[in-house]
């Protein structure tokens, strides 16, 4: 927008030091004043000269608001010393995902020849961006998508098998239509012309009913917002789509029912008034249309109730550590100012009783990941315990802490003791492991007293000596279904302290109150070192978890409005057959047919229509069930209690949708039912 961006060199070691700026921060921080280009502002404990400021809207990657050269010193960078970046290109005009994909894979196995102590077996592949959100988040999407196309195919199911029974009484007067010279193409253009209207009209109001929906979801996602580049706004592409699958939805569900009126002998209707409905014969064909909405509703809720299922126990589930009234922030130490452990465990500790004087605050702690976070992994060995190759070395969870971390968060120490302020440099090493960890390497039960060290390639470390067992603080994080929760802490004091840590404060009051305080007390040690990702651990969960929870409420709007069209569609048939029954029931009622009798048999076709539907909806489920459960939380994507639960609600459902039809039966007049019309 203003100035320009990185030039060449600026990204070598001794280069004048430069920043960007995004949109928002020039706004808010500088007053969007229009001399910005030149000024100074203080960016990871280095003062830099503003060189341009990003357009409205532009955060890339993911919510960014300011941009540094990533400065490298080739003689410093050695090959295998673990570092990780990340790689971002735009593909060249005229060439494909996979032409790039092969030229990065001819690079990945040159590197592989030329340094096969770092390379081997190491490969490359091309992703694009979007390929960030995930395998979850991509099918979680599809099988958004898949639901509401069920919903889509359950209304035109209905409509269809309303239109066949109004085309069926109206059979009459398309014979006389024709009789009067309208051709067959007239006739059917009739009908779609009448159907097309109706899908204007309800697409118009689908089209407001989403507008609602997109400020709704917005609202939703205001506190937890998805990355800049998911935005959930009016699209012109979009709606041209969904107005092209409503037109079509509305002659797919118009074509056949047009084709039947249109197509019955017009000489046998105009003699036989009584045989306009009956010469259509549709019993078979509504019927398996309403098989086939009990089928798709039935899958439809099954996939809603495992998310709501999930959304549930993701709000009720019984975590091992607090989260009411717990602030939390991060901060990120400059390299430059503090370059090593001994640097950054002095700050730490120098900010602890800092924060722990502030009013209102019951306990806090620093430490490199909260609970439910994600934490690092690191292979490790178990004392008397032997190894052959990297590979066979155990990989568990670490977490770096000050001793008051499972205070602050009010997690019960199980045996042996917590941290405290004499593990320190110096003394007995010690880790403090948790339950899964004691138990799959432990299994006899001596935990206390035992011994591990971290693994390092060719370097010898310390012996820990474990004095505590834990509860599993989700170290793996809330919903992460890969990988072992197996984990354990050390002291911040002996541990390797990176310059990423999480600031955790317990209050008697509400968390966010402390905010201002907090960052006061980062500032009155370093003014520059600023605190982010500011919110209450609550908070924390909430943004790990906001897919489950928005699309959870999402998918099951989908199943009830599912539940209900079926519902409305086996009412519908089933009204529809008791009135063209009406002259067929008040002869069975003349001779002397009991009205109990008669409600069965009407009954009889309803109800074997849903337990046709309802067994082949219960095979969509289990189909369905493989996609789903990569995006629920903790529950088995074939849970019986849910498929019990949905075939019950179905069953019911299915059952009034006859019954009421049924019972007009025993008001049927039999004397009216027998007058000829």
């Amino acid at each position: 927008l203003l100035g320009r961006v990185f030039a060449e060199g600026e990204d070598l070691p001794g280069a004048d030091p430069v920043m960007l700026i995004g949109y928002d921060v020039w706004q808010d921080r500088f007053g969007g004043t229009a001399d910005i280009l030149g000024k100074t502002a203080w960016a990871n404990g280095v003062q830099r000269s503003i060189i341009g400021v990003m357009p409205e809207g532009f955060m890339f990657p993911d919510r960014e608001q300011v941009w540094l050269p990533l400065t490298l010193d080739p003689l410093s960078v050695e090959r295998g010393d673990d570092r990780t970046y990340g790689l971002v290109g735009r593909l060249a005009d005229g060439f494909s995902m996979d032409e790039a994909n092969a030229q990065v894979a001819t690079i990945a196995a040159r590197l592989a020849r030329e340094y096969p102590e770092t390379n081997e077996n190491i490969g490359a592949a091309v992703r694009t961006f979007t390929d960030l959100l995930g395998d979850d988040m991509n099918a979680l999407l599809l099988t958004m998508l898949g639901a509401v196309l069920g919903v889509l195919m359950i209304a035109s199911v209905n409509v269809a098998n309303l239109l066949l029974a109004r085309a069926s009484v109206r059979t009459r007067e398309m014979a006389v239509r024709t009789a009067l010279g309208a051709g067959r193409a007239r006739v059917v253009s009739q009908l779609l012309t009448e159907v097309l209207v109706l899908a204007i009209v309800g697409g118009i109001l689908g089209v407001g009913l989403g507008y609602g929906g997109l400020i709704a979801f917005d609202t939703l996602t205001i506190d937890e917002p998805p990355p800049f580049w998911i935005t959930f706004e009016p699209d012109h592409r979009v709606m041209f789509f969904v107005m092209a699958v409503t037109a079509l939805s509305a002659i797919f569900a118009g074509v056949f029912p047009a084709l039947q009126a249109s197509g019955a002998d017009v000489g046998e209707t105009l003699k036989d008034q009584s045989r306009g409905s009956s010469s259509l014969r549709l019993s078979k064909v509504t019927g398996a249309l309403v098989i086939t909405e009990i089928a798709v509703s039935c899958g439809l809720l099954i996939a809603a109730g495992l998310m709501i299922k999930s959304v549930v126990g993701l709000k009720t589930i019984d975590l091992a550590f607090a989260t009411d009234n717990v602030f939390t922030a991060r901060v990120n130490l400059p390299a430059a100012e503090y370059p090593d452990t001994a640097s950054r465990v002095l700050l730490y500790e120098e900010l602890l009783p800092r924060l722990e004087a502030i009013p209102g605050v019951e306990a806090a702690t620093i430490s490199d990941g909260l609970p439910a976070s994600g934490n690092g992994t690191r292979a490790f060995e178990v004392e008397g315990q032997s190894y052959g190759v990297d590979e066979d070395y155990p990989v568990g969870r670490e977490g770096v802490v000050t001793p008051g971390y499972f205070r602050t968060f009010e997690a019960d120490v199980l045996q042996g003791r917590a941290f405290s302020t004499m593990d320190r440099s110096g003394s007995l090493p010690v880790v403090v492991v948790n339950e899964t960890f004691a138990s799959s390497y432990f299994p006899a039960g001596e935990v206390l007293g035992r011994r591990i060290r971290m693994y390092e390639a060719d370097v010898g470390t310390e012996w820990l000596t474990i004095v505590g067992v834990v509860p599993d603080l989700k170290m793996e994080g809330i919903n992460n279904r890969q990988g072992s929760p197996a984990g354990f802490y050390v002291p911040i004091a002996q541990g390797s302290v990176g310059t990423f840590a999480s600031i955790a404060v317990r209050t008697n009051g509400a968390p966010m109150d402390v905010t201002t305080s907090v960052r006061d007390a980062v500032a009155s040690i370093d003014p520059n070192l600023p605190i982010y990702d500011v919110m209450s651990m609550d908070g924390v969960i909430r943004k790990q978890t906001w897919q489950l929870g928005i699309f959870g409420w999402v998918f099951m709007v989908l199943g009830v409005a599912a539940l209900f069209l079926a519902a409305i569609g086996l009412y519908g048939v089933m009204s529809f057959a008791v009135t063209q029954r009406t002259q067929e029931m008040g002869v069975r009622m003349a001779l002397g047919a009991p009205s109990t009798r008669l409600v069965r048999m009407v009954m009889r076709r309803g109800l074997v229509q849903l337990s046709v539907g309802l067994g082949l909806g219960m095979c969509i489920g289990v189909l369905a069930a493989g996609p789903l459960q990569m995006v629920l939380f903790e529950i088995d994507a074939r849970d019986p209690l849910v498929f019990v639960m949905v075939g019950a609600t179905l069953v019911v459902t299915g059952f009034l949708a006859s019954l009421i039809p049924a019972r007009r039966v025993t008001r049927v007049d039999p004397v009216n039912a027998l007058t000829p019309e």
